[in-house]
């Protein structure tokens, strides 16, 4: 869910002239960034608006390769520099800025360095301003880089592997964020209230991506995607949001004017029969 709050953030300080969206990230990230990651030669020609889409060709380093390199140093924190550090050492770009579509976790984390940069605030200063304070989501955190809202988090697995005995920084931009179904809802109804975006900054972010698509059996069902907002169309019933690595899904129903939050922990669990079932009662007393 971390990535649509990423996502309108982006649009958010587009809106204000403090970055912009279709212009290359060579005239807009730091130049020692681009050269500390030199090998990922197309960056500088990147636009952020391809990092929020998934078609920068980034790879993803949120896979396997890194887990186990989480798993040896399971206390180590990770600075979001080094995250993108692990891919432009050993990840090969999919295919050119702009030339196809590929989920990247990577994408995001650029993005929310980015923010940090234009903005003068760490990522999580900036999602409290531009989300959380004006919607009330006081039981929302960046787990590892500020201090918790609540004493305990529900274990998370994948697979065997409970994600809660690494270190929170393994994500960031992309999925670092803590936070509870009502605070889920608090966000979905906020952003789509105009809370957070005018009109305009909803269009941006629902801007489907010509070519998008995710292959079958993929975690994702998305028949579209934007920036950080994917649209599926579950039990007849249209939904606009996103779903979680572990298991959480928020979606607004546009046609329903209503909201569909749920979390679980497992993520090889498949959520969608819950959000059927949801739909379905959903079009019931519709």
């Amino acid at each position: 869910m971390t990535k649509s709050v990423t996502a309108a953030v982006a649009v958010r300080l587009a809106q204000e002239g403090r970055l912009r969206l279709d212009a290359p990230l060579g005239d807009q990230l730091a130049a020692e960034l681009l050269t500390r990651w030199r090998s990922l030669k197309a960056l500088p020609h990147t636009t952020p608006r391809q990092l929020l889409a998934h078609t920068s060709g980034l790879p993803n380093y949120f896979q396997e390769a890194f887990f186990k390199r989480a798993r040896r140093e399971p206390s180590r924190a990770w600075q979001p520099v080094e995250l993108v550090d692990h891919v432009a050492e050993h990840g090969t770009p999919q295919f050119c800025p702009g030339a196809g579509f590929s989920y990247s976790d990577t994408g995001y984390v650029v993005a929310g360095i980015l923010l940090e940069q234009v903005t003068g605030q760490p990522l999580h200063g900036v999602y409290r301003d531009v989300v959380f304070d004006p919607l009330g989501m006081a039981a929302t955190w960046l787990e590892g880089h500020e201090p918790a809202r609540e004493r305990e988090v529900a274990h998370d697995y994948h697979g065997e592997l409970d994600m809660t005995t690494l270190s929170p920084t393994i994500d960031w931009a992309g999925g670092g964020l803590v936070t509870t179904a009502p605070d889920l809802a608090r966000f979905v109804r906020g952003l789509w209230s105009g809370a957070v975006l005018d009109s305009d900054g909803l269009e941006q972010l629902t801007r489907w991506t010509a070519g998008a698509s995710f292959p079958p059996g993929h975690a994702l069902h998305y028949d579209n995607y934007g920036l950080g907002m994917g649209r599926v169309v579950v039990e007849d019933v249209q939904l606009v949001g996103h779903t979680g690595f572990i298991g959480a899904f928020a979606f607004h129903a546009p046609d329903e004017n209503a909201v569909l939050v749920g979390t679980h922990n497992q993520s090889q669990v498949d959520r969608w029969p819950l959000v059927g079932a949801l739909c379905r009662e959903l079009r019931r007393h519709s």
